[in-house]
């Protein structure tokens, strides 16, 4: 991370690059578009801010390529029988797409492209004409009567992104879609307004928006914490900060305004949501606390939401194990501790395979059959031989945007080989004999070289362990797709996944044997499999979506932060409720539903069982509330023992629950 950033003056940095529409009246129609053409110091400014707070682009292919078609629209065609012919019906294929939108999808630094789930918004490409000519979009175009398009004009606007729910979109002029930068409205409760000065600012503004509070620490303070009423609040932020430059931010019924201090970013929205009006983003600790310290806050600890871990890079020391050592959550065990470092057995890409080594060669691996070779270059570039096939195959990829540092593979029970690949800039990539690479780096990835890989067959399934630089070991289980991160020590340079479930863990320290425990490492696995078990894409919710998403939805509220969990639980309420009523993916959500609520280790257990007697308190006559009330039923003694929880707040949801749903609680008399 670079040295401190004043963002009290970003401002400046903003008006030197931004279109300049005040000066547009002095500018001939030539000499304006020539301003809005010059997008390269907009894009430079994005990039250094993703870079300041800590966003490292992964290299490979986008995890979302502008092409992909959003599920809303394909379910909605589906839906109607129509075929690929209609799948340009909402757009206005006569408008030109601005320059800067196209320069967008093509950075390779787009954080959006690369990690989509940074944001919460669905892209729409190519961009859709409002009002929708098929009747998909819900929001209409400007009125006659609005200051942006002279009588006559086009009012239209052309959608390019939307909030996840749709509640908004963000889109353009169809009037300046001949622009190379045009501004940027948003659909709100009373129309259109601008959101921003242009293409460039707006997708700066997302960055501002989303990536502070994944890579930085952050405070949420309402009324309460902050010790004044938000009118006090407003004042002290306003008189000791300046603003970013930015529009107020328009999101969800929120008007955010958007502040700045050395390391850290201020938002302040007079509407109390997501946890409360004010939210302080440090890229530091220390800075957040300055932030607060000057406007008197008296900050507890438990308030501060650190960096997700996923980004962070851990201030772990060497590997220092001792025998009958255990995690404080029973995932793993110390077996034995030896000095002595594991030999590794030595492989020579020229002596297995009777060829010439490829140049570069970093790392190679076989597979314990022997049957596969796997070895990676300096320059990203993988290469398998599969010596038992008849005659060996060989096959080659250039794979990662860095230099190969661990491999390994795995033969399937189909029989086809599954490689593992990892680099200096810490992606994983995977792919097989018979599948191609996948286009998207593996989920695994982190910020420190990949430093160690190994995967194998355990009595769960197939598993991978991954080591980074900075010390983290982790296990993901390939079956549900669910991951445990083990803060291990620094200097892992081998692992070995063994099939009865030990671990070993070799480098400088010498080698531990752990023993790990499955259930604890992935204590929802149970909970993703049942997912797993379910056609959830024949499956309906509101508004007129296929379920397919509710899976990931329901596992990240069992799982995720309380911050990230409570958002996810309103994402699930807006899809399964609409005006008291429900729909059938509600019914089937029912007992995952319950099995999370069920977890001491999820954060929303209240609100999901809130959620739940929503569900089942829908009419009588509504097929998901009947789905979800014999599901309850089903559960009863699961919910008889959330009436006894330590927690007051499950205790008080399950009894609403369980009033909801029509059960008798009573408990058999024990004489």
């Amino acid at each position: 991370m670079t040295g401190i950033v004043d963002y009290g003056r970003f401002a400046e940095r903003l008006r030197q690059v931004m279109p300049r529409w005040d000066d547009r009246g002095r500018m001939s129609e030539e000499e304006f578009a020539e301003h809005l053409a010059d997008t390269g110091p907009r894009w430079e400014l994005l990039r250094q801010f993703q870079e300041e707070w800590g966003y490292v682009p992964p290299g490979g292919e986008p995890a979302w390529p502008r092409w992909t078609e959003d599920g809303h629209k394909a379910y909605v065609r589906s839906l109607f029988g129509h075929t690929d012919d209609d799948r340009f019906a909402d757009v206005d294929l006569s408008l030109p797409i601005p320059k800067a939108l196209d320069e967008w999808w093509d950075l390779p630094f787009n954080s959006f492209a690369y990690r989509p789930r940074l944001y919460w918004t669905n892209p729409v490409w190519p961009p859709a004409v409002r009002p929708d000519p098929t009747g998909y979009g819900v929001s209409d175009g400007l009125p006659e009567d609005n200051p942006y398009v002279g009588p006559g004009g086009d009012l239209r606007l052309c959608v390019f992104m939307a909030e996840n729910q749709y509640c908004n979109e963000w889109g353009y002029l169809a009037a300046e879609a001949g622009m190379a930068d045009p501004r940027v409205f948003v659909s709100v409760e009373d129309g259109w307004v601008v959101q921003s000065r242009s293409v460039s600012e707006f997708f700066l503004q997302l960055a501002v928006e989303r990536l502070p509070q994944h890579f930085g620490w952050t405070l949420w303070l309402g009324e309460e914490e902050f010790g004044a009423d938000e009118a006090e609040m407003a004042r002290r932020v306003r008189e000791r900060f300046p603003e970013l430059g930015l529009l107020p931010w328009r999101e969800l019924g929120a008007e955010s305004h958007t502040y700045g201090a050395p390391d850290a970013i201020i938002r302040f929205n007079a509407e109390d949501y997501d946890g409360g009006p004010l939210h302080i983003h440090g890229r530091t600790r220390a800075a957040l606390c300055d932030v607060a310290e000057a406007l008197g806050i008296d900050v507890r600890d438990e308030w501060i939401s650190e960096p997700d871990p996923e980004d962070a890079k851990l201030d772990l020391g060497p590997v220092a194990l001792a025998a009958g050592d255990a995690d404080d959550q029973g995932r793993w065990t110390v077996l034995q501790v030896s000095p002595e470092r594991t030999e590794r057995a030595e492989i020579s890409f020229g002596a297995v395979t009777g060829e010439a080594e490829p140049p570069g060669l970093t790392v190679a691996a076989l597979d314990s059959e022997a049957a596969t070779l796997v070895a990676g270059d300096r320059d990203g570039g993988v290469h398998v031989r599969l010596l038992d096939a008849d005659p060996p195959r060989a096959l080659q990829h250039a794979l990662h945007n860095g230099a190969v540092t661990a491999v390994t593979s795995l033969r399937a029970r189909s029989g086809a080989s599954v490689m593992w690949s990892g680099d200096d800039k810490g992606v994983v990539r995977m792919w097989g004999s018979e599948l191609d690479p996948l286009d998207v780096p593996y989920d695994i990835r982190r910020r420190n070289r990949v430093t160690a890989l190994h995967a194998e067959l355990l009595p769960t399934g197939v598993a991978v362990a991954v080591a980074w630089s900075d010390g983290l070991v982790r296990i993901h289980d390939m079956v549900t797709q669910l991951t445990a991160d083990l803060e291990l020590g620094s200097g892992i340079d081998h692992l070995v996944l063994r099939p009865d479930a030990t671990l070993v863990v070799g480098g400088d320290h010498g080698t531990v044997l752990l023993r790990l425990r499955p259930e604890r490492l992935w204590p929802t696995r149970e909970l993703a499999a049942r997912l797993q078990k379910v056609e959830w894409e024949s499956l309906r919710t509101f508004p007129d979506r296929d379920a397919s998403n509710i899976p990931d939805l329901i596992l990240r509220a069992a799982t995720a932060d309380a911050y990230e969990a409570e958002r996810t639980v309103e994402a699930l309420a807006a899809r399964f409720l609409e005006d008291g009523a429900t729909c059938p993916a509600a019914g089937t959500a029912a007992p995952p539903l319950l099995d999370a609520a069920a977890d001491p280790g999820c954060k929303v257990r209240a609100g999901l069982l809130d959620l739940l007697a929503r569900i089942v308190g829908a009419p009588a006559a509504d097929r998901g509330a009947a789905l979800a009330r014999a599901a309850v039923a089903s559960r009863r003694q699961t919910l008889l023992g959330l009436l006894d929880d330590p927690d007051p707040a499950v205790r008080a949801a399950a009894a609403t629950l369980a009033a909801a749903a029509g059960l008798d609680t009573a408990r058999p008399d024990a004489t």
